[in-house]
């Protein structure tokens, strides 16, 4: 078992480096696009502050709060496309040109080569620097900052990426069954966005539905509420609760939907 993971260990790096490389060849596009990511991390950032100039918390978090919550969707994002995200965006095209057969044949798990084979430093870099600073500029300006939530945030910040990860293989299952699959990258996006509010502002159904069927609920608001000196042990269960169910049920879902493939270039 060891062995294996430090094998998929090489693999990825082996691509990661292989991946900036290509990115860096292209610097003005490499610039521009850490500078939008920026851009709309600020515009984030303004439009907090304008709900905040009106009132004094959103369902119980403050705006120093608020902005660890922010910040911690583009570290994750971030984390995303340097592991998995970019790679499920590829998935539709490799399906379409029959390319994927490749990845069947490698003795590697077939959405393991896809995602590691893609992994990107800079679609998501600015985002993840201005979040990780919004993180620090948040935690610095809590009443009371706990330094001992530091590695409990870290380690919800996995389990986030875990549910992430899950909600990502089981909508991208559906590109077996699928002619075109552009729109499911855009559900993944819009999970990510939905992230950045509050668990705290839903209630009823809607909350429910946040957590039980899109768990975009527990992405940011889990690992922000440890370091923002709001945490909820019963939250963090849940949070691992899910992260498992939905790490199980995207697993059987990509395995089922593998059968339905049939190679495009046969």
């Amino acid at each position: 078992m060891a062995k294996t993971i430090w094998w998929y260990f090489l693999l990825y790096g082996s691509f990661l480096r292989h991946n900036l490389k290509n990115e860096m060849v292209y610097r003005v596009n490499f610039i521009i696009s850490i500078g939008m990511d920026i851009f709309f991390m600020v515009v984030n950032v303004m439009f907090f502050a304008i709900l905040f100039s009106n009132v004094e918390k959103i369902g119980g978090w403050n705006f120093h709060q608020t902005l660890i919550l922010v910040g911690s969707v583009g570290v994750v994002r971030q984390i995303a496309y340097m592991t998995f995200r970019q790679g499920f965006l590829e998935l539709g095209d490799y399906v379409r040109t029959g390319e994927f057969d490749g990845l069947l044949v490698k003795p590697m798990a077939a959405n393991a080569n896809l995602a590691f084979r893609h992994v990107s430093v800079t679609d998501s870099l600015g985002e993840g620097i201005t979040g990780f600073l919004l993180v620090v500029y948040g935690f610095f300006n809590l009443t009371q900052p706990n330094w001992i939530s530091i590695p409990f945030y870290g380690l919800m910040l996995v389990n986030s990426l875990a549910i992430y990860y899950a909600f990502c293989l089981t909508i991208n299952s559906a590109v077996f069954w699928l002619v075109k699959s552009q729109e499911l990258n855009t559900v993944v996006y819009y999970f990510m966005d939905t992230a950045r509010y509050p668990r705290e502002i839903y209630h009823g159904l809607g909350k429910a539905f946040f957590t039980f069927i899109i768990p975009s609920s527990l992405i940011a608001t889990t690992p922000a509420s440890i370091l923002a000196g709001r945490m909820d042990w019963g939250l963090v269960f849940l949070s691992i609760l899910v992260a498992t169910v939905f790490l199980l049920i995207g697993s059987t879902i990509w395995k089922l939907s593998l059968r339905r493939y049939s190679s495009a270039s046969s």
